[in-house]
């Protein structure tokens, strides 16, 4: 990892309260979610700054990545939470207004938390988009770009780690004469059932019970959380906090492709283990992108049916050209994606503007809504169309 811009840590009553990383600035901003979780710290912030880097540039928004957390513990309240939230807004109120850093949703921050921190530094949020709906419109046309890949004749097994909002979004994108989720994980447990669930059924329960919905499907047989990593499945879909594929792990990862939710979901050496094993691993920053493309797009106007040929067309096909490009280099989709979105970045860097813009659209209080602002939806499609001929010419060269 590249040293970030810079990185403050909050204390609180003489213990670390929150952190915030600035990796990279591109037009004198960033933008990156907020992650909430009571053991929260600078090396999560860090990676999944960086990630957020890699996502922008990967897939063309003129933007730096940067991350920031926050200790909430849990057995706090709601509204304790929520006045923890409003206090880190206010201590990190003065890098907001100067346009720097522009917080969004992650793990455990949703619209309520989001509003909570942007009222502490003196502003008043409107709508706020569903980026886990737009999340699951990528992961779920980088499933269909492996289909496409592979051609198999049956449905496609899948495992999911940490069904969460996007878990949910995604599995009523997939058909089940397709993909078969056939295990799955949540913080309360997991469960497995090798004919698979049904999809509708998944959806529904979540929505009764949230994490609970493991104890509500009698045929389902129990498993370890752990054991969903290790599923004999032909997807791996890991949805969770970092490098939930690791060292301790990557020996015993049966899927033959992982297509994460989750940033950094694997260390460098799983990486480089899998791929040597034959697992293609795709990179989190990019099928997980639609979280900041797709919601862009849609906060700016774009109509959702519009999105989502954007995603089925333009988008599958960055998907389909990384791993045609991947395998004939024999390279992991991982690395190899990382040196395009840092080739990317480093154009973005030498070419970018002052923060006016962005001062402009805060005053009019449109922050922090538009990931893709100031980028229409022609230009950003022909950036695709773009992304996929150098990935193409990327693998011709290793012919």
């Amino acid at each position: 990892m590249r040293d970030p811009q810079f990185m403050i840590q909050l204390d609180r009553e003489g213990l670390p309260f929150g952190y915030v990383v600035l990796d990279s600035l591109v037009n004198m901003t960033s933008s990156g979610g907020v992650r909430i979780y009571p053991d929260m710290d600078f090396d999560e912030a860090r990676m999944l700054a960086s990630e957020m880097t890699l996502k922008f540039s990967f897939i063309g928004l003129p933007r730096g990545g940067a991350k920031c957390g926050i200790r909430v513990p849990a057995e706090a309240t709601r509204d304790e939470k929520l006045a923890l939230c409003e206090e880190f807004g206010r201590r990190l109120g003065p890098v907001i207004h100067k346009g720097l850093y522009y917080p969004g949703m992650d793990m455990n921050c949703g619209p309520d938390e989001l509003r909570s921190i942007y009222r502490g530094a003196g502003i008043t949020l409107g709508k706020i988009t569903d980026t886990s709906f737009f999340t699951a419109i990528s992961v779920a046309n980088a499933l269909f770009a492996v289909r496409e890949h592979l051609k198999p004749e049956r449905p496609l097994t899948v495992a999911i780690e940490g069904f969460g909002s996007v878990g949910a979004y995604l599995v009523e994108r997939l058909p089940e004469d397709q993909f078969r989720v056939v295990a799955f994980s949540t913080v309360q447990g997991a469960v497995r059932n090798p004919d698979g669930f049904s999809h509708r059924e998944l959806v529904e329960l979540r929505k009764q019970h949230g994490d609970g919905l493991v104890f509500h499907l009698p045929a389902a047989e129990k498993i370890e959380r752990e054991a969903v990593l290790t599923a004999d499945v032909d997807i791996l879909v890991p949805a969770a906090r970092i490098l939930s594929i690791n060292d301790g792990n990557m020996a015993d990862v049966r899927a033959r492709w992982v297509v994460p939710v989750a940033n950094a979901p694997f260390t460098v050496r799983a990486v480089d283990f899998l791929h040597a094993k034959g697992v293609v691993c795709l990179p989190g920053f990019v099928t997980n992108s639609g979280g900041v493309f797709a919601s862009g797009l849609f906060d700016s106007g774009v109509p959702l049916q519009r999105i989502e040929e954007i995603g089925a067309g333009e988008y599958r096909k960055v998907v389909a050209a990384l791993v045609a490009a991947s395998l004939q280099r024999d390279e992991s989709p991982v690395h190899l994606a990382e040196r395009v979105a840092l080739r990317r970045f480093a154009e973005a860097e030498a070419g970018s503007q002052g923060s006016g813009l962005v001062k402009k659209l805060a005053r009019r209080g449109l922050v922090p809504k538009s990931f893709a602002r100031g980028t229409t939806e022609r230009e950003f499609t022909t950036n695709l169309v773009r992304l996929s001929a150098m990935l193409r010419d990327i693998g011709v060269t290793a012919r």
